[in-house]
């Protein structure tokens, strides 16, 4: 469950860096072309930068969600346990945010 809850408050940033840096490295070059100032082309390294982020951001989600239902019912499990009177740890912020969903 640990790595779950490390996990959970990360991410949902890739997708508005990865189109900016698409957008960067379409608009560097059409500058480029237009002024006649080579340098600018340079900005091409970022498209592949943006493919870089996406595929991290993409990975991270599938983690998180192939961690989701393990942490489910574990969160489900203390909940019942502590109906029952049974003693149990307090679930973190993100195991109860899981539950709230």
């Amino acid at each position: 469950m640990s790595e779950y809850e490390r996990g959970a408050d990360q991410g949902g940033w890739h997708d508005e860096v990865g189109w900016l840096l698409l957008f960067a490295g379409g608009i560097g070059p059409a500058v480029a072309v237009s002024s006649g100032e080579p340098l600018g082309l340079a900005a091409l390294a970022l498209v592949p930068l943006a493919v870089v982020v996406w595929v991290a951001g993409h990975r991270q989600g599938s983690r998180k969600a192939d961690l989701r239902p393990d942490a489910e019912a574990y969160a489900r499990a203390v909940v019942a346990a502590r109906a029952a009177g049974v003693e149990t740890p307090d679930l973190s912020p993100q195991l109860r945010a899981l539950l709230d969903d």
